[in-house]
């Protein structure tokens, strides 16, 4: 009886134990709140009135930082955008960013993104970063690169046909957005549904905003099926791109291979759109392109999966103006 009496007393004392360190370790998680000072206004995770966890502060002098902190110090993955246009991105100790030796890039430069579906899974947005060499280059494998560029824009699958809504876009839409990462939506189509419901399904299941990318369509039809049906599937893809322009008010962006371009679309009505072209070991040398997709095997930490990584034409400067000229605007 008295062992029995002490078992049970002992467990009480770990049980109490655990559940003070359970509490302890509740009260101290960061909560999602609002900071604001002269200098800033934050938003993002705080405890005990600092900045914890991930956040966006925005500067008065124009600064915008992007990133991790710990208990109101930068520190962790971060990207810092400057008043006056430059940026830097790496890994911050207690509110210091070292810039690694050897780097010869500007960050920015080179203007890198991802385009993500259900096949990456659960993405952590506020984790990503991507290896690149010394000249700024990204390696897709990671191997023999020392130095990081961040993801500076993102596009998302949205809908297939008329039935198919990607399981992960909402989560991944909004978490690309909460992570200030420029963020875009795709439809792709589907030769067997009217074009008139696959407009409207996208636009239900997409909600795109001011600040956004155009939205996308993405030609992937099987080429026995192209073969096929190569007049029906080009006045299908004419029809979805003007339905989508009238709605939005902006011109669609065709996703594309290089091939697929060449052998299909060139001089059958879709030339005068902006293409992202998917072009492996080469850039696309068929036609100018605004964004391509360099590698479909790409590695980058906030995610368990291979994942594509894309190449804008331009600066991340440039980006933010294309966004504000041919992007969403209302």
């Amino acid at each position: 009886m008295k062992r029995s009496i002490l078992i049970s007393i002992r467990f009480l004392i770990i049980f109490a134990a655990a559940m003070v360190s359970i509490s302890a370790g509740r009260q101290s998680a960061p909560r999602q709140g609002e900071l604001r000072t002269s200098r800033y206004v934050y938003t993002g995770g705080v405890s005990g009135g600092k900045q914890h966890g991930f956040g966006i502060c925005r500067y008065t002098n124009g600064n915008v930082y992007y990133g991790h902190w710990n208990m109101g110090y930068k520190e962790g993955l971060g990207r810092m955008e400057f008043a006056d246009g430059s940026m830097d991105f790496g890994i911050w100790r207690q509110g210091i960013l070292s810039a690694p030796k050897g780097r010869k890039f500007t960050v920015g430069k080179r203007c890198y993104g991802i385009d993500a579906a259900k096949y990456q899974k659960r993405i952590d947005w506020t984790a990503l970063s991507l290896k690149a060499r010394a000249d700024g280059t990204v390696s897709a494998s990671g191997k023999g690169a020392r130095y990081l560029q961040p993801v500076l824009f993102a596009l998302i699958k949205s809908t297939e046909g008329t039935t198919v809504k990607d399981p992960y876009f909402e989560r991944n839409f909004e978490g690309a957005k909460k992570a200030g990462i420029i963020r875009g939506a795709y439809h792709f189509l589907g030769v067997n549904s009217p074009v008139e419901e696959q407009v409207k399904f996208f636009i239900e299941n997409t909600p795109l905003e001011k600040g956004d990318l155009p939205p996308v369509l993405d030609l992937e039809i099987n080429k026995k099926t192209m073969k096929k049906q190569h007049a029906k599937v080009c006045r299908m893809a004419l029809q979805w791109l003007k339905a989508i322009e009238a709605h939005y008010g902006v011109k669609p962006i065709i996703y594309t291979y290089e091939n697929y371009y060449k052998d299909y679309l060139k001089g059958h009505g879709f030339d005068n759109y902006d293409f992202w072209i998917a072009r492996y070991g080469a850039e696309p040398s068929a036609r100018r392109w605004e964004i391509w997709q360099l590698t479909d095997k790409g590695v980058c930490t906030g995610i368990n999966h291979k994942v594509d990584i894309d190449l804008f034409r331009g600066t991340y400067r440039d980006l933010k103006q294309y966004v504000k000229t041919k992007g969403i605007t209302r």
